[in-house]
């Protein structure tokens, strides 16, 4: 997702999103269905965010000003890598 989010991007577009608090799976409800969850660790997703040209601003794992979700905020600092 990152490479498509970045192909949009002008330079100092802010992305905001949220994930799971560390890598894994889940299961959960959305209006009594179940709804898979997946999540990659938080030192991936800082990874994959700086190779397609984003800088982490700021990360929240499970932040309770935020109903306990882990909330990401990036800024895109130019193009991302050429890729071969």
């Amino acid at each position: 997702m990152f490479p498509r989010f970045a192909a949009h991007a002008e330079p100092g577009a802010p992305l905001l999103f949220t994930s799971g608090p560390a890598h894994g799976e889940a299961i959960g409800t959305y209006h009594g269905e179940p709804l898979y969850h997946a999540s990659l660790a938080p030192s991936e997703y800082a990874r994959r965010l700086a190779d397609e040209g984003f800088a982490v601003v700021e990360h929240r794992a499970e932040d309770p000003e935020c109903g306990g979700h882990t909330v990401w905020l990036a800024q895109f600092a130019g193009s991302a890598p050429t890729r071969l």
